[in-house]
Parts: structure tokens; C-alpha cells; sequence
């Protein structure tokens, strides 16, 4: 059995938590409502396929039985149990005449040379740049191990294969992690492919069936319309190639998504460094919304600057009852916020500055009940053994400054 989470007590009283308030958040006007009207959104073209493995599970049989087209963006593709699954069911779909393509971030070798077994499924050459990078976070997070890379004979095979095309050579900073089949359903959310995210990590990954939602996602990530919200389903989109330099409409939406929240905000959230988020989710704090923030414990990097983040939402608001911050000891992986119980943002973003104009990221936006309950239902879950932070919480500050340093250098080289 569960334990249950314990209470909390506000660490401030009366005038001291007023004035706390007063100096450090503005006023400031918020957006309208999102809407009134029930959705008109079918919920059978929606799904929560949850986290671990049986989300996997349900992934590699999508891409196993495929039967015209298979579309894979992925910045995560460790060479491990995980990885090499993925890799066979692409191939048995390829080996029955499905045209594959896969689009493959090389910038992210540097994070599949640090963690898990340190292997990577396509980027078996470590070039003097990325082997530093993954040398350096080696030693800041103390990543034992060697990533001296192996040859993978499957990887070989699918580059080889004519009905399989693999994007890997560039540096895309592509962090979505989307898979698209027959052009009818479509995967999306926050977990990598690696044996961390099936065993150990908590994401959550949504499954959208429609091919007017797969067209839909390709003319927004090619900036042919604008985030729609009365569409009751949309996608949020940052694009490099669509946006202009420094800019990142997808901030904007996301926070002003926040800032219409009536009654309450459900957040589950990997990382966060970005303070226009942390301002967002203390003005809803500020005027009674029920705001709950889900995040690990101690994060896989940016443990100490999400802590810090978390401990600031409670020094500006004062940690009122409707604010409960929940902390579980697994990492949490997961991109998600659910507003007043009927609306839905799940992705690949998290609330940081690389994910808003420097990454390519994808999120789904769901205007439906049911849908949004499923995905609460699914953070509950993983809030089963989290505990409920009762006082300030406490960080490292030498290694808070190297990770924003580490964040403010992978900006400079994306944006």
C-alpha cells in the first residue's frame, strides 16, 4: 500500500508573506478564459499511452506493424535492450515494404555518451567536441564508465537498408521525440528511446489517431498557421527553420495557457531553469488556483537549479495550501500541464531556455475532459511513493552555477 503524502504548513504567515508577495511579483493582466463551451473534441482519437514499458510496448508495436510509412523524431537512441527493440521493429516494418525515416539529432550523442550504458545506437564516432562535453558532464554528475563506442551490426543494417532513411549526421537540436505511422497515428511526448526511460524513468506518452491532426502538425512545424486553441486539438510548436532567430511563440502560448487557468494546474515537469515559468505558476498560486508540481527528488542534470526553481515558488508565494509541490525519488522525465481538468499540454518541452528558442520541440494541445482526467490519473500514479515538500528545500549552489553555465553555453552554440 501506498503511504499517503503528508500535509504541509505554509512557511509564511500573515503580513510577512504579503510583503514577500508584493516586492517580487508584479500584477499583471490575465489572458481570457479558454473557453466555456464543452469540447466538441472526440475522445476515442485521444489516448494516454502512460510511461515505462508499457507506454514502450505500445510504441513497438505501432512501428512493428506498420504498413505504408513509418516517421521517427528522435533525440534520444541509446544502444541498449531498448534501443536495439526499436531497432528491430523498424527493420521487420521495413523488411514488409514500410518506407521509414528517421530523424536523428546528433547533438544528442553528447547525452548518450553520459548516461545509462554511455552507448549510442547511431553515432558510433565520438568527435573531440562531443567526447569533451560528455567527459565533462561525466565528471560534474559522476557518470562512471567508459564511452568508448562498440560496433551495433543492426544499426549498420538499417542505414543500409533501401527502405530505411536515417538523418543523423546533422546537428538538428531536435528534441521531440514523435513517431508517425501510416499517416493515421501518431505518437508523441516526453520519452527517449533507452532502457532508463523504460524501467526507470517517469514520462508520459498520448497517442492522437486522424490524419488531419498529422497534417495539422506538419503545416505548424512548417509555419504555414498559428497555434489555434478553438481547433480543441492543436499542436505547440517551436521550429527552427520555421521561426526566426530568438523567438519562440510556443513561450508564449504555453504561458499564457497557464495564466487562464480558472481553478486549477496539474504540472509535471522534467526541468526547470526558466524564470517566466516559475512567475507563471507563482501568479496562479497568488490568486487561488490549485497548483500541483510534480518533479524528482534529484533530477539525472539540473538537479540543483530545479530545486532552486521549486524553493523560489515557495519564497514568492509563501507556500499557501492550494500550492503542493510533490517530489518523488525516481526521475521524473514527464512534460506535461493540465489545466482546470479539461485541458492538456504534453510534449517534448520542458521549462527551460533551451526548449524555447534553441530546440525544435512538439508538444500536444487537447481541449477534452476525459482526456485530461486520463493524464492526472497517470501523474497520480506517479505520485504514489513522492512525499510533499514541507520546508525550503536546499540546493548546491557551486553546482547550480555550473549547470546554468552548462545551459547558457548549449544556448549560445543553438540559438
Amino acid at each position: 500500500m501506498a503511504r499517503p503524502l503528508p500535509r504541509r504548513r505554509p512557511l509564511f504567515a500573515g503580513g510577512r508573506r504579503a510583503r514577500r508577495v508584493k516586492h517580487q511579483m508584479l500584477p499583471v493582466g490575465l489572458p481570457a478564459p479558454l473557453g466555456s463551451a464543452p469540447s466538441t473534441v472526440d475522445g476515442s482519437t485521444l489516448r494516454v499511452l502512460g510511461s515505462g514499458d508499457v507506454a514502450f510496448q505500445k510504441i513497438i508495436e505501432r512501428v512493428r506493424n506498420a504498413e505504408k510509412s513509418v516517421e521517427i523524431r528522435a533525440f534520444l537512441w541509446r544502444d541498449d535492450d531498448a534501443g536495439n527493440q526499436m531497432g528491430e521493429a523498424v527493420l521487420a516494418a521495413a523488411e514488409r515494404g514500410a518506407r521509414v525515416t528517421i530523424h536523428k539529432d546528433r547533438i544528442a550523442a553528447v547525452y548518450e555518451y553520459t548516461g545509462g550504458n554511455k552507448q549510442s545506437f547511431f553515432h558510433k564516432r565520438v568527435d573531440p567536441i562531443r567526447g569533451f562535453q560528455a567527459w565533462f558532464l561525466g565528471a560534474v554528475y559522476r557518470a562512471p564508465g567508459s564511452f568508448k563506442q562498440k560496433p551495433n551490426a543492426l544499426s549498420q543494417k538499417l542505414q543500409a537498408h533501401p527502405n530505411v532513411n536515417v538523418q543523423h549526421l546533422r546537428k538538428r537540436f531536435d528534441h521531440s521525440k514523435v513517431y508517425i505511422i501510416d499517416d493515421r497515428y501518431m505518437i508523441l511526448g516526453s520519452m527517449g528511446v533507452g532502457d532508463n526511460h523504460r524501467h526507470d524513468w517517469f514520462d508520459v506518452m498520448v497517442e492522437v489517431e486522424g490524419q488531419q491532426h498529422i497534417d495539422r502538425l506538419r503545416e505548424r512545424m512548417a509555419g504555414h498557421d498559428e497555434f489555434d486553441p478553438s481547433r480543441g486539438v492543436d499542436f505547440l510548436v517551436h521550429s527552427r527553420e520555421a521561426h526566426r532567430k530568438n523567438t519562440c511563440p510556443m513561450m508564449s502560448h504555453r504561458l499564457a495557457l497557464i495564466d487562464s487557468a480558472q481553478k486549477s494546474l496539474t504540472v509535471e515537469m522534467a526541468y526547470m531553469n526558466d524564470r517566466r515559468f516559475t512567475a507563471a505558476l507563482a501568479r496562479a498560486v497568488n490568486r487561488g488556483i490549485a497548483v500541483k508540481l510534480v518533479t524528482a527528488d534529484q533530477a539525472d542534470v539540473l538537479a540543483n537549479i530545479n530545486r532552486y526553481t521549486c524553493d523560489a515558488l515557495m519564497r514568492l508565494t509563501g507556500a499557501p495550501d492550494n500550492l503542493t509541490i510533490v517530489l518523488l525519488p525516481r526521475m521524473v522525465h514527464s512534460k506535461v500541464v493540465v489545466i482546470d481538468h479539461r485541458f492538456s499540454d504534453v510534449g517534448s518541452a520542458n521549462f527551460t531556455s533551451l526548449s524555447h528558442g534553441v530546440y525544435d520541440e512538439i508538444n500536444l494541445f487537447a481541449d477534452n475532459e476525459s482526456f485530461a482526467t486520463a493524464i492526472e490519473a497517470e501523474i497520480e500514479q506517479h505520485c504514489a511513493n513522492g512525499f510533499i515538500a514541507d520546508s525550503r528545500l536546499t540546493y548546491r549552489k557551486l553546482y547550480s552555477g555550473l549547470e546554468r553555465a552548462i545551459i547558457a553555453y548549449q544556448s549560445r552554440r543553438g540559438g
